[in-house]
């Protein structure tokens, strides 16, 4: 009897030991995201963006130390305030005086491509009056520049603080060296060179939005439009849409595994670069330096980390010396391990 009463209370002991307060609060706030973002839309702006972001990861945590949730607030903050600082510095750049680059961009384009600018010669094959399957398919990709790098990192934050460090680190980087791109050489994209000067004769249409009101998001795609009519028009060199595609890629690919798991990973950036330039929003060139940023990133913060690896002091143990208890052998049930930091480290 006693047997068969342990195993038939063992499925509700494990249901009960599945539900926890944690995934209760995160089912409770992925069902009030859900709501907000049918009636008020993704959020899409900084700080509510990063609100979202920081309350989702209070609700998993919930039931742990107060500690815990101060600290996670204190982490993400000093990120949200220099992205903040960027946004706003961004929006000023090209009012510095520095020459605007628009028809060099355009020849060496042309130069590249025997005379011809694929924005122009993608939209002459692909554009339609109706929206099409690749212009929905557009519309996400270039949407998910605003979201993806974002929910990686609340990922890497949950799992592995390190490990978050290290992708905030490269995000950053990436973002200030686009910024310092911007303020000394402002070039204007596509659309720009052909309804504002004429570089390219001719029409040139933004695109990238247009798939949102097929999806019946109208909101995402007004959010969108004046999102782009209060951004620094001339930014565009390099293309940190593209950057931040391959920057998630990049990170991505080491931690997959299996291989069909980096075939999304690797179409990942493809599909962005050809969202943008079929968009109108930059050239291959924009794309390529765009790349080229994220691969000088990540060498310069390897070298970053190694260095401040070999400068960190070696501990050495003696023969009698006790090996300092890991949390994860500590038997006193006061004592909690540090968060989003695996036991045993």
């Amino acid at each position: 009897m006693t047997d068969e009463a342990e195993v038939a209370a063992a499925p509700g002991d494990r249901w009960r030991g599945w539900v926890t307060p944690g995934r209760v609060c995160l089912a409770v706030y992925l069902g009030v995201l859900l709501v907000y973002s049918a009636v008020e839309g993704i959020p899409m702006d900084r700080v509510g963006q990063t609100g979202w972001i920081i309350a989702g990861m209070i609700a998993i945590k919930i039931g742990r130390p107060w500690r815990q949730h101060v600290r996670t607030f204190l982490d993400w903050l000093p990120l949200l305030a220099a992205l903040i600082i960027y946004d706003h510095t961004r929006g000023i750049a090209d009012t510095l005086g520095m020459p605007l680059r628009v028809g060099g961009v355009v020849d060496i384009e042309r130069w590249l491509f025997g005379g011809t600018v694929p924005t122009v010669w993608l939209q002459e094959q692909l554009f339609q009056p109706t929206v099409r399957w690749w212009d929905v398919g557009a519309a996400v990709v270039y949407f998910s520049h605003f979201v993806v790098p974002w929910v990686l990192a609340a990922v890497f934050y949950m799992r592995s603080r390190p490990r978050w460090v290290s992708y905030i680190r490269r995000v950053l980087l990436l973002t200030y060296a686009g910024l310092l791109t911007y303020v000394l050489l402002p070039a204007a994209p596509p659309w720009y060179a052909s309804a504002r000067t004429g570089d390219i004769a001719e029409p040139v249409y933004r695109l990238v939005g247009r798939g949102w009101n097929e999806l019946g998001l109208r909101s995402a795609h007004a959010w969108l439009s004046d999102a782009q009519g209060g951004a620094n028009e001339v930014a565009a060199l390099p293309s940190l849409h593209a950057g931040f595609a391959m920057l998630v890629a990049v990170t991505l690919w080491p931690l997959a595994k299996r291989w069909w798991l980096r075939l999304p990973i690797a179409a990942y950036p493809l599909a962005m670069a050809f969202t943008l330039v079929y968009g109108g929003e930059h050239y291959v060139v924009d794309v390529l330096l765009g790349w080229l940023y994220v691969a000088a990133v990540v060498v310069v913060a390897q070298l970053w980390e190694r260095w401040r690896e070999r400068r960190q002091p070696v501990v050495t143990l003696s023969a009698g010396t006790p090996a300092p208890v890991e949390p994860a052998m500590r038997t006193d049930p006061d004592i909690a391990t540090e968060p989003n930091e695996p036991a045993g480290r």
